[in-house]
């Protein structure tokens, strides 16, 4: 059965070229461009993980977003990699990194995204 990922990305052209990179690789795709809706969406539809870019709508919109996912019982174990245009996504990463205090956070990649890291990341997030 096909993995489902969710991508939650205010960027439509980002968000269709990730689509197809995932597409191609048999991966099912749903998307939302705002933080609410992709946590609702994330609450309704269970996906297998979730791509998650820092910068949706302001500056703190991914992160508060991470947030929620994070406290939420009902979604807190699905595995995110964060997604920023910002330089120094190993820095962000260790701001937010895997263990305790994020444990539902899996990685972080600079975009753009090279889709092959992608791949292998997902595929290590979500088996």
């Amino acid at each position: 059965m096909a993995k489902t990922i969710l991508i939650i990305d205010d960027d439509p052209d980002f968000t269709e070229s990730t689509r197809g990179v995932l597409e191609s690789q048999g991966y099912q795709v749903i998307s939302a461009p705002k933080g609410a809706e992709g946590f609702s969406k994330a609450q309704n539809e269970s996906p297998d993980g979730i791509l998650l870019d820092v910068m949706i709508e302001n500056d703190s919109a991914g992160l508060e977003t991470a947030k929620k996912l994070r406290d939420d019982p009902s979604v807190s174990k699905i595995p995110v990699i964060i997604l920023t245009g910002i330089r120094g996504a190993d820095q962000l990463l260790a701001s937010y990194a895997p263990g305790e205090a994020w444990p539902n956070v899996k990685d972080a990649l600079e975009k753009p995204v090279d889709p092959d890291l992608l791949l292998k990341l997902l595929e290590k997030a979500v088996g």
